[in-house]
């Protein structure tokens, strides 16, 4: 059930909701807004057809960004197919430290994107993948961080699992 992926202790509310908008295809993407008479194309790549399952992460700019700050943590590489990633993180064999980062990673990363997307089109200001990865990555350290990990047994070890999927 995909509210696992949703509904975790560790999430964070405001990129939980997100997610969980996402994972409905409730988000207000281009393909939706078009149905109100807007003009609808990504603001990544220029795709004419702005869908949830193109924008996470079909598009080029937010699969790179998800390459990135996966890392290793899948075992495999990555699929840009939305519904491949949902799949085989409800699906794949994870260790609990691996699976607790997957889910935060997912709804970090979500939310970054949604908003990216939301400063672009409203703002007109848009920021290189590599920054936004490096703000993926920060506030993974920071919730990681903030449950004092350390001194939970369940949790020990979150963190050299987080660096450890991001050496190269």
């Amino acid at each position: 059930m995909w509210s696992r992926l949703i509904w975790f202790q560790l999430r964070v509310p405001r990129f939980a909701f997100i997610t969980w908008l996402a994972v409905r295809d409730r988000l207000s993407t281009g393909h939706r807004t078009a149905q109100w008479g807007q003009a609808q194309y990504c603001l990544y790549c220029g795709e004419p057809d702005e869908t949830r399952d193109h924008l996470f992460f079909a598009c080029p700019y937010t699969f790179t960004l998800w390459l990135k700050v996966t890392g290793n943590l899948f075992g495999m590489d990555p699929d840009p197919d939305w519904d491949t990633t949902i799949t085989r993180l409800l699906t794949g064999h994870y260790d609990r430290l691996t699976f607790i980062l997957l889910r935060l990673v997912l709804q970090v990363t979500v939310y970054y994107i949604w908003r990216e997307r939301n400063e672009r089109l409203h703002n007109h200001v848009s920021k290189p993948v590599e920054h936004i990865a490096r703000l993926v990555d920060k506030t993974v350290r920071n919730r990681i961080t903030s449950t004092r990990y350390y001194l939970r047994p369940r949790l020990q070890g979150l963190m050299q699992r987080w660096f450890g999927a991001h050496d190269t």
